[in-house]
């Protein structure tokens, strides 16, 4: 991996939407900047993949940064809304590290070789339910 890679514009995006949730983290009691901040990120986060795919400008690298900005974003978001919020920002940060180095950027398609917690956790639904449990 060239450093090139740390400024193809999908990574740029990817720099700006951590600006946007770190801004959106700190006005969380403000609810204007805070939707604003993380609306946009919301919106940057459906664009870089695009970008990266229309400009060839896919990396390692690159999706390494989606998903820590993602997880970055709903962390806060989950911390901030529920006392227990952490515990599901673990498990997930849990989960993205167990497999990301094994697999990559496919890291959400394939569990078969990660560790059984790992497995059962993302099998059959119980992530969502989890999900669904704190709402």
């Amino acid at each position: 991996m060239g450093h090139e890679v740390f400024v193809y514009w999908p990574n740029i995006l990817g720099y700006i939407r951590l600006v946007l949730i770190f801004t959106a983290w700190k006005a969380f009691n403000n609810p204007a900047v805070f939707f604003t901040s993380y609306s946009i990120s919301v919106i940057l986060d459906g664009l870089d993949g695009w970008t990266a795919r229309r400009f060839s400008q896919t990396s390692r690298f690159g999706a390494w940064l989606d998903v820590v900005v993602d997880n970055l974003g709903r962390s806060m978001v989950w911390g901030q809304l529920y006392e227990w919020g952490w515990l599901v920002s673990s498990v997930e940060w849990c989960v993205f590290v167990c497999n990301h180095n094994a697999h990559g950027a496919q890291w959400k398609n394939s569990f078969t070789n990660s560790p059984q917690w790992v497995q059962t956790f993302m099998a059959k639904g119980l992530y969502q339910s989890l999900i669904k449990g704190f709402q």
